[in-house]
């Protein structure tokens, strides 16, 4: 199915590495346009050198616990684009190397990342996604903002996750009508070389065992997996789906909503 992305404009928050590697990825193969933010100097570096061999990619230095950065981010890639089309919100403060009982340090540096960085995001990107013909906005969020999951990580991972899940239901409601929508999606257990439960599978493969044995298809999802259905909300092909939170975990979870 052509998912109708040539030509489109996304900005990919931490599009460097982990689930923002595959999603870069995948819509470039797609043919959009894509601009990227990272921290680090060499990481930017070497993902735009292979991005830049499937299409057109461009990318900054941002902080996404600092507003100012984030603004001047979005700013900057939507004028160097000529416009924004798609939003993916992957920046995240983790959790996995947070320890709960050390304060309030956890808690803000997760609010100020997934919750405040995501909405000075989407705020400032909105003038021009109000050009757009096709205006999208996919927010990164886990299963953990839904359903207890037993693994180390602090709970203002899920907490501040399961806020973003909420902000994204009311841009839904309230910049619908404008033809933007909004949607988040929450992945399972992913398993991605060099990253969470790659580390988890090296340090405490009790945990990762327990996890694969629980799953009902006895596996890891995969970068991929995620990018297929990031790509296919940011296409005007899901034109019918705005306010949803898709979970993306080949069924570990087991609540149903109604």
């Amino acid at each position: 199915m052509d998912l109708q992305l040539t030509g489109k404009k996304a900005l990919i928050s931490a599009g460097h590495k982990g689930l923002g590697y595959f999603i870069a990825k995948r819509l470039l193969e797609e043919g959009a346009s894509v601009a990227i933010c990272c921290r680090k100097e060499n990481d930017l570096v070497a993902a735009l050198e292979e991005y830049n061999t499937l299409g057109h990619a461009i990318g900054s230095i941002c902080d996404f616990s600092d507003p100012s950065a984030v603004q001047q981010w979005t700013e900057d890639s939507g004028s160097e684009l000529g416009g924004i089309d798609i939003c993916i919100g992957n920046a995240s403060a983790s959790g996995q190397n947070l320890k709960y009982g050390e304060g309030v340090e956890p808690w803000m540096k997760s609010i100020n990342i997934d919750i405040l960085g995501n909405a000075l995001f989407y705020e400032t990107a909105k003038p021009f996604l109000l050009d757009s013909s096709a205006a999208s906005i996919v927010q990164i969020a886990t299963i953990t903002a839904i359903e207890h999951h037993d693994v180390p990580i602090t709970p203002s991972y899920g907490a501040t996750k399961a806020a973003a899940i909420r902000m994204i239901s009311h841009l839904a409601q309230t910049w619908g009508a404008d033809g933007i929508r909004a949607n988040s999606i929450s992945p399972g257990p992913i398993f991605v070389e060099g990253h969470r439960w790659d580390d988890i599978r090296s340090r405490m493969p009790d945990i990762y065992e327990r996890d694969v044995a629980m799953h009902p298809q006895k596996r890891m999802g995969t970068g991929d997996e995620v990018a297929d259905v990031v790509a296919f909300l940011a296409s005007s092909r899901s034109s019918w789906i705005n306010g949803a939170n898709i979970v993306v975990d080949g069924g570990y979870t087991k609540g149903v909503n109604f």
